[in-house]
């Protein structure tokens, strides 16, 4: 005749190892997506930190890489504005880019709106509200991350860096 008693011990232990499993599998992800501070070797991924001294609107990017030129944008889709001190991530596909090589030169030109517009897809907003940025220009590689701080205010002005490694 059987323990009952150890059986019911058995089984708990069994469903406790089987939870931690499911557990671990499910926070590492089991690994078949790459987290989010993995890059994909088809693009190049700015983490954009504002440091700036009021909220914008918009922030507009112009990028030529080895002089192929886009533009695109970041904005909040719930119409509210960037705030002033927030970590921004925007990728640069391969994609769009005929024939890029891996490594290339690449030129960023940020445009600060300063209060909330409708995005469009000319980029397109009113003059008085949007403050250009020198550029910043280095040589960039697909597959890897690069640090940028935006800082200043709209009376004072804006200024982009690009953070040593």
């Amino acid at each position: 005749m059987r323990n009952i008693k150890s059986g019911k011990t058995r089984n708990r232990l069994c469903l406790a190892f089987l939870l931690a499993i499911i557990l671990s599998l499910a926070i590492t992800g089991c690994g078949l997506f790459p987290s989010a501070d993995q890059n994909k070797e088809n693009e190049i991924r700015l983490r954009i930190q504002l440091d700036l001294k009021e909220d914008i609107g918009l922030l507009v990017i112009d990028a030529s890489y080895d002089g192929i030129e886009t533009s695109g944008g970041i904005s909040n889709v719930d119409k509210t504005m960037l705030k002033k001190d927030e970590l921004l991530d925007w990728t640069i596909d391969k994609q769009f880019y005929e024939n890029a090589n891996d490594t290339g030169h690449l030129k960023l030109r940020f445009r600060v709106v300063t209060e909330y517009c409708d995005p469009n897809y000319e980029n397109i907003y009113p003059e008085e509200l949007v403050v250009l940025l020198e550029p910043i220009e280095f040589e960039a590689a697909f597959g890897e991350t690069y640090q940028i701080t935006i800082t200043g205010s709209h009376a004072e002005g804006y200024q982009a860096t690009l953070e040593e490694p």
